[in-house]
């Protein structure tokens, strides 16, 4: 594939959705271009405001936890799999908490939903399922403890 043509490819799905620089990278190295070809494309992308890595953690952030319901854990380590700066990754990260996203409220949802289709019956086990899944979901120990504490409270009273 020649410059010209993979260049237009990959402003125009970059144009449709946010993308990475490090997935932008390895499209075009997918193509069989040169290393030169490759940086002057990525010049031209970023200059072009057609890739910022900046905008891409942001709403990947956001969109991760507001419609997968992920905690910051996943969410940073799928960030560090895109390769972008801890800076850029900390900086997505600290934009969810002027959100209007509220992990704890997130996690207390999960727990609830999840405790409904579970048929343990033993109380340590049916805990460890609950604590394993919201683990698995990427959210702290801290914030895992707050909503079970929270879960607990409200099936006391």
């Amino acid at each position: 594939m020649n410059t010209t043509k993979a260049l237009q490819i990959i402003a125009a799905r970059c144009s449709r959705r946010e993308h990475s620089s490090h997935e932008a990278r390895a499209w075009l190295l997918r193509r069989e271009l040169t290393p030169e070809d490759v940086d002057s494309c990525m010049a031209y992308l970023k200059s072009n405001h057609f890739i910022d890595d900046e905008r891409f953690a942001t709403a990947y952030a956001r969109d991760q936890h507001r419609f997968k319901r992920w905690g910051r854990l996943k969410i940073e380590q799928a960030l560090r799999r895109h390769q972008l700066p801890p800076e850029t990754i900390s900086r997505a990260l600290d934009s969810l908490d002027n959100a209007d996203v509220n992990q704890d409220d997130t996690c207390l949802q999960l727990l609830q939903q999840k405790s409904a289709r579970l048929k343990e019956d033993d109380p340590r086990k049916r805990k460890a399922k609950l604590f394993r899944f919201l683990s698995s979901r990427g959210f702290d120990f801290d914030t895992i403890l707050r909503a079970l504490e929270a879960s607990e409270k409200s099936t006391r009273e």
